[in-house]
């Protein structure tokens, strides 16, 4: 028969949750401390959305807060995307310490930092694409920096955002998109082949085609390519997207795309008032391409979506390089749900 455990006289019962961690309140603070040195330069330079018009000429940095906040202004990206992975880091601690499965980056350090890595790489071939052939983005401001600058700062941005969107997506399926459960759908070898097929098609548009355009088919590519060469090729090692749609399982492809939304969204905030960022050239959209939310054209919100996926493909089909090539270091996976 159980019994209930007594509480001593004067000693308070323990409390079920705990604090939230530091490192959320210090990314949160990086992120808020930014953004305010970034309206003091956007204010004081003369015109708070770059680039200026025809014939306006920014007004130089005097005081010293005025550097500072130049300097943050030329550097919010890589500050603020930074800061984020701290931030989702400490909630992912404060869930986990709920009785959720933990921020990944302090369980499966490994991962963590290899998923870092490789991001710079992975984004640098998108970029290599684009400004070789599609033309679809361009970045501004970076001529004012010297050239160790812009690789650190392109290291560290470009390094934070595949860990940005996995552990944005493990918030969301901690909140409860890995409940998700429905009737699993039948991807066979013929559609798989399909899926292959597809992917190298994709892949070819950019360089055929050589126009904006081609970002739409870029986005999907690798993973109609690389999704079945996984399930090929890993047995097991690494998981796969269309092993969760044949077992039912899409909290993990909801979250991703839901975290590639938000991501998306929190950057294109970030780049509109700083020094050094980018802007679009979409001709295709039309008049659309004038509707804005921040830089980006509304209808390339879209993009971001199979954009996440596509970067946890690419990472899946990394680690099942380093596997075959016997550096199998990084830690598995917990369970069917996680993302990273």
């Amino acid at each position: 028969m159980p019994t209930s455990r007594a509480i001593r006289p004067g000693v308070a019962p323990r409390r079920s949750t705990e604090r939230i961690p530091l490192t959320f309140w210090t990314g949160a603070a990086i992120i808020a401390a930014a953004e305010i040195l970034l309206f003091v330069d956007a204010g004081g330079r003369g015109v708070a959305v770059l680039p200026p018009p025809p014939g306006v000429t920014i007004a130089p940095v005097e005081g010293g807060l005025e550097h500072v906040a130049r300097w943050v202004a030329v550097n919010m990206t890589p500050i603020c995307w930074a800061a984020f992975l701290l931030l989702a880091d400490g909630l992912l601690s404060w869930l986990g310490s709920r009785g959720g499965p933990g921020s990944p980056a302090r369980t499966r350090p490994r991962r963590f930092t290899v998923c870092f890595v490789t991001s710079v790489g992975v984004w640098l071939f998108f970029d290599w694409v684009n400004f070789f052939f599609i033309h679809a983005w361009r970045y501004l401001g970076l001529e004012q920096l010297t050239i160790t600058h812009v690789i650190l700062a392109k290291f560290v941005a470009f390094g934070a955002i595949s860990p940005a969107m996995f552990l944005c997506a493990e918030l969301y399926q901690q909140l409860g998109l890995r409940r998700v459960r429905a009737r699993g759908v039948r991807v066979g070898r013929g559609i798989q082949i399909a899926m292959l097929g597809l992917g190298v098609a994709a892949l070819l548009v950019p360089f055929l085609v050589r126009d904006a355009i081609a970002c739409w088919t870029l986005w999907v590519s690798l993973v109609l390519l690389l999704e079945p060469v996984n399930l090929w090729m890993g047995r097991g090692r690494v998981p796969t997207l269309i092993d969760d749609w044949r077992h039912g399982r899409w909290g993990r492809t909801l979250s991703l795309m839901a975290a590639g939304l938000t991501c998306g969204v929190l950057w294109e905030f970030w780049n509109y008032w700083a020094a050094a960022k980018w802007i679009y050239d979409l001709p295709f959209l039309g008049p659309l391409e004038g509707v804005k939310l921040f830089e980006m054209p509304l209808p390339g919100f879209g993009g971001f979506l199979p954009f996440a996926l596509e970067c946890w493909v690419a990472f899946q089909t990394i680690l099942l390089v380093m596997h075959g090539v016997r550096l199998r270091f990084v830690e598995p996976l917990p369970d069917d749900d996680a993302v990273l």
